[in-house]
């Protein structure tokens, strides 16, 4: 991935771009891209890309095309791509569970735990016999036991000796566990006045019961007759001449005369007319659905369950003690099996939490450079060791002595927005940290990644970018419309190298990427100019100013003299603007700078005013002008104020008969011609906007210094252009 070519054709706000980022001999570029050019436009679409989506033109609805190929003309991979957006508040690095797996810990666990999970699913399909496939016999017995371990409900019933407890009875053979334990017959049963109804009927079934000669209540229902006449016909008991004697001394000799005795015996107690009443008023509600209907079919094969399902959990946990006593064997050796595999699970547990090393180090990244009042650490790291689950992030808010625990959501509502930025570069560094881990070759693209953030913290990120810049995997793009951090990134990552620290032209139908410019001090290569170049000659006037007024202060003549190249002043001591000659400027620039430059040569007494509008004249002519270049700004700034003051001066003088009041101007001189104009009579309607413009856009523009003057790099030559022949004929 030494070169990457990229193509885009209406991806959101660029028409076209076309550039080849060349990484063979530096793996990062800085891009600046001043408000509104590309920036955000850019990173959207590579952050489709990487997504697997396509980019899109939202407003017009034009087709969207782009490649996104290596040096082998081979397209890019959108798992190759990883936008770093300027903030992102729900990102999460789905990647940092890799700074904390031990691939031979895992494989050690899986092995275990696979063996017991196979198990486990071999026992559950026993257990579907009795149950049926329908029902979900592992959720079933979690919630009749309540707990959350299958395995530990096993454990504790077999050490508790599950043959002795206390079972429904049932063989659900004969009765259907899904119809009987149906969630609408519970919500049925545990309704109110149902609940009243089963239970009278329960009450008069149950003293029927007691007066039975053959029947005895909770030893041997009709239920139990019925299963018993089953089975001793099915294992020929009867066959082979044997005979049951009752404890009332009638003896029983066949098949056919126990189920005799058996249908009497429940004829005699269902044909009670109390019974009967109770069981009618119960019938009326179960006809409300194919769940209830099938109920009716068991209560009325079997009434003696209604008494057992008024205690519905008590008479579920009897029933699934009842199933799981069937498969005692089984459950011994499943038991066993997992005592043996719970002990080494445990010993790889204790192993896992030691497995921290690579995340703590992460961490130490974040918390050692980035200035940020919490620490952090991961609640699960057992489960994301051996797992693979998401690691849980824990966070402890510092306030000086104090420290308290805290969850994330708490914690964005109290942090600042530049500490929230911290938090989300936290994600970042981890998703970038285990990428390096992967040892995978990414194209990444960081947009804006310093943004909100103090001094200190701007630093950390990129002291953290130029640690991965060597490492041989990633290639950066850095987006910025910060010109400070532009500079600072070409500074310490790119040792100012021009080809790599690049500016974004956005013209009307393409996004051009030129070489960068003003990476170092651009006064100091002025200063070697002025002699030989009147645009920066002129250009330098502002800046020297501000030298003046940091050696000396606003009230020396060198500082007063130069502020009228930058004003029109007519009304003080010494000499007007237009007066202003360039012996006058050569004299200050010497005693500031403190060279010999001959700027005079064969024009002393020309007026620096004349040459102003000179060069402004000569700027504005050329039809391609360069969008990035200073000076060309400046001067024109420079010119476009003179004029729209002087235009304003002649203006309030006509309208007012004086010019008192603006004697009475101290500072702020445009700022304040321009509010006395608007009061005058007859103010031209048309032509105050661009007036207005003029005080808005010159200000920042003239008054620079040697470290501020991104509103100059983010301002169209274009417009300036535009401006100054709008007021040219003014004058």
């Amino acid at each position: 991935m030494k070169k990457i070519n990229i193509k885009l054709e209406n991806c959101y706000g660029i028409k076209k771009l076309e550039k080849e980022f060349d990484f063979s001999d530096k793996p990062a570029f800085i891009l600046y891209a001043s408000n509104g050019s590309m920036k955000t436009s850019f990173s959207k679409t590579l952050k489709d890309i990487s997504n697997g989506e396509s980019p899109k033109e939202e407003v017009f609805g034009r087709e969207s095309t782009y490649t996104i190929e290596n040096e082998l003309h081979e397209a890019l991979k959108p798992e190759e791509i990883f936008v770093i957006e300027s903030y992102d508040a729900n990102f999460f690095s789905k990647r940092m569970s890799n700074l904390l797996m031990n691939k031979a810990l895992q494989e050690k666990y899986n092995l275990i735990t696979q063996d017991i999970l196979d198990r486990k699913n071999n026992f559950v399909s026993t257990l579907k016999a009795s149950t049926g496939s329908k029902v979900s016999v592992e959720e079933e017995c979690l919630q009749v036991f309540n707990s959350s371990n299958f395995l530990e409900i096993l454990m504790i019933l077999y050490n508790n000796d599950i043959n002795s407890m206390e079972d429904s009875g049932l063989d659900f053979s004969m009765v259907d566990y899904a119809s009987l334990f149906d969630p609408k017959v519970e919500a049925f049963i545990k309704d109110d006045k149902n609940f009243r109804l089963l239970t009278e009927y329960g009450s008069q079934y149950d003293a029927l019961v007691e007066n039975s000669t053959f029947l005895k209540k909770g030893t041997f229902s009709q239920y139990n007759a019925s299963t018993v006449s089953t089975t001793l016909n099915d294992n020929g008991f009867f066959k082979a001449g044997h005979e049951i004697l009752l404890q009332d001394g009638v003896h029983v000799k066949s098949s056919d005369g126990f189920e005799k005795m058996l249908q009497e015996e429940k004829q005699k107690i269902l044909s009670d007319s109390k019974l009967i009443k109770r069981f009618d008023q119960i019938d009326k509600k179960l006809s409300a659905n194919t769940s209830l209907r099938n109920f009716r079919n068991i209560i009325e094969s079997y009434p003696e369950l209604i008494s057992q399902l008024v205690s519905y959990e008590s008479f579920k946990k009897k029933a699934w003690i009842g199933i799981l006593k069937k498969e005692t064997p089984a459950i011994s050796d499943l038991v066993e099996l997992y005592k043996k595999a719970k002990e080494s699970i445990g010993k790889i547990q204790v192993e896992a939490q030691k497995e921290s090393e690579k995340w703590r180090q992460v961490v130490e990244i974040f918390t050692n450079r980035f200035f940020v009042p919490f620490t952090v650490q991961i609640s699960n790291q057992e489960d994301v060791v051996l797992k693979s689950s998401v690691p849980t992030l824990s966070f402890r808010y510092k306030e000086r002595d104090e420290e308290k625990e805290i969850d994330r959501t708490k914690l964005i509502t109290i942090l600042s927005g530049g500490e929230k930025r911290a938090l989300y570069l936290l994600n970042i560094i981890f998703e970038l940290e285990a990428l390096k881990e992967d040892n995978k070759q990414m194209l990444v693209i960081a947009d804006d990644i310093a943004e909100s953030f103090d001094y200190k913290n701007k630093y950390a990120i990129i002291e953290y970018l130029m640690e991965h810049y060597s490492c041989g995997l990633f290639n950066f793009i850095i987006l910025t419309h910060n010109f400070d951090f532009y500079r600072t990134v070409g500074s310490r990552m790119l040792n100012y190298n021009r080809k790599h620290c690049v500016m974004i032209i956005k013209n009307a139908d393409e996004i051009q990427i030129e070489n960068g410019q003003y990476l170092k001090n651009v006064f100091a290569s002025w200063k070697d100019s002025i002699e030989k170049d009147d645009t920066i000659l002129i250009a330098s006037i502002p800046f020297i100013r501000n030298i003046v007024e940091y050696i000396d202060s606003e009230t020396s003549p060198d500082y007063i003299l130069l502020t009228k190249l930058l004003h029109m002043i007519n009304y003080d001591d010494g000499k007007k603007t237009k007066e202003i000659c360039m012996q006058d400027l050569e004299k200050v620039i010497n005693t500031v700078w403190k060279t010999d430059k001959k700027i005079s040569s064969d024009r002393t007494d020309k007026s620096v005013y004349d040459l102003i509008i000179e060069v402004a004249n000569k700027i504005s002519s050329k039809l391609n002008v360069d969008e990035i270049t200073l000076e060309n700004k400046i001067a024109l700034s420079m010119a476009i104020r003179l004029i729209a003051e002087e235009f304003m001066i002649k203006q309030i003088i006509n309208a007012c008969g004086s010019d008192d009041k603006i004697k009475m101007i101290t500072g702020s001189q445009t700022g304040r011609l321009l509010s006395l104009y608007k009061k005058c009579l007859g103010t031209n309607k048309e032509i105050l906007p661009i007036l207005e413009e003029v005080s808005l856009m010159t200000a920042e523009n003239i008054h620079l210094n040697s470290f501020m003057y991104e509103p100059l790099i983010d301002i169209s030559i274009r417009q300036l252009k535009k401006l100054y022949g709008t007021l040219l004929p003014l004058i």
